[in-house]
């Protein structure tokens, strides 16, 4: 499988979790809307909270590791193409400063990079979603409190 494929698959992928989340959301906040539904509202929600955490915490993991080869990766070039600039007589290509030598680096390694970059971004999509999920938390607590005051109590 090539990188353009492999790219296409993981982007793919977490369009389908961000959907996932995104209906899921909606529909919990149209149960909000019925008082008799908050019940097994809050039953879910805690459930649903803690999968999107695993989910937080297994991607950031992964990323942990893709981070690191990356930086594993750059280095091994660095040194090697810094060692290229200046062996004695060396009929190579050489790179005029550290910029050019950083620029050949991040060429080369630019497909880790996009990879690392659609997970910091998903990581990220977690992260707001479990925002807004403590939001809708909060909402419930409110709207049992409405719902009272509503009734007399």
């Amino acid at each position: 499988m090539d990188q353009t494929n492999k790219f296409a698959e993981v982007e793919q992928k977490f369009d389908e979790r961000r959907n996932y989340w995104f209906t899921w959301i909606q529909d919990m906040n149209e149960s909000l809307r019925k008082v008799d539904t908050i019940v097994n509202l809050q039953a879910t929600i805690f459930t649903k909270r803690q999968e999107a955490l695993e989910n937080y915490h297994s991607l950031s993991s992964t990323l942990a590791k893709r981070v690191k080869m990356y930086k594993e990766k750059s280095a091994a070039l660095y040194k090697e193409i810094r060692l290229m600039k200046t062996a004695q007589g060396a009929t190579t290509f050489m790179f005029t400063n550290e910029g050019a030598i950083r620029e050949q680096i991040e060429a080369t390694l630019s497909d880790e990079k996009y990879l690392i970059d659609i997970m910091e971004s998903h990581l990220n999509y977690l992260d707001n979603t479990i925002k807004t999920i403590d939001g809708i938390i909060y909402s419930i607590s409110n709207r049992i409190k409405l719902e009272e005051i509503k009734i007399g109590r």
